[in-house]
């Protein structure tokens, strides 16, 4: 099964954002108070919050004291059977969870509002680019490519002009992925990448950001 859990980045009162923060390990609460930007500091919060209420409602107990992460940055639990990933632009924070096990999952939200193409001219192939002069859909093939290295674990270690991303199944060295859009928002763009196919939809869970903190 995968799914999505998603909430909105709005402003907690101090006293629920500080209940909040109390329910994050130590050095995650160290972290999230780094922010200087409250919308920084909420979307990280959300995040995590979400990533908790997940793993709960698919039955596992893993504790976010047990979060580690590759060499790359990729957060991961040791000896866990689920993949997750998270992700947030604009007002959203989403977070994605699959219990099909070796899975390699990646997910890739991005609010859509005008941009400069030119300074993205070397990150995408040239039928990329023509279909982008075309259709105006930069965002759609930005959220693919930063799905599938997400999923692969290597973020932008990986060279984004080395993915072609113009069909929704993609191999890079040698492995494939299959992308799959999520739709929540028509003001943003959300892709989802996955080392396996996926025999059933993906169902999204919408959390108001109150509920998060329980």
């Amino acid at each position: 099964m995968t799914a999505v859990y998603y909430t909105k980045c709005e402003q907690l009162p101090s006293h629920s954002f500080e209940k909040g923060v109390s329910l994050l390990p130590k050095k995650m609460q160290e972290r999230l108070r780094k922010y200087t930007r409250w919308q920084d500091a909420h979307s990280f919060l959300y995040g995590k919050l979400l990533l908790k209420e997940a793993i709960s409602q698919f039955g596992y107990n893993e504790s976010l004291e047990c979060l580690q992460k590759n060499k790359y940055g990729k957060p991961y639990f040791v000896n866990s059977d689920f993949g997750f990933n998270i992700s947030h632009s604009g007002e959203y924070i989403v977070c994605a969870i699959s219990t099909d096990e070796k899975q390699n999952l990646g997910i890739d939200i991005e609010e859509i509002k005008p941009l400069i193409m030119e300074g993205f001219k070397k990150v995408f192939s040239i039928e990329e680019k023509k279909q982008i002069k075309t259709y105006d859909n930069f965002y759609t093939f930005w959220t693919r490519k930063e799905a599938i290295v997400k999923a692969d674990g290597r973020g932008l270690y990986i060279p984004l002009n080395t993915i072609n991303t113009l069909s929704l199944s993609v191999m890079l060295e040698n492995k494939k992925y299959n992308l799959y859009p999520v739709d929540i928002d028509e003001n943003y763009i959300i892709y989802m990448a996955t080392s396996i196919s996926l025999e059933k939809d993906i169902q999204c869970f919408y959390q108001q950001p109150i509920q998060c903190i329980h």
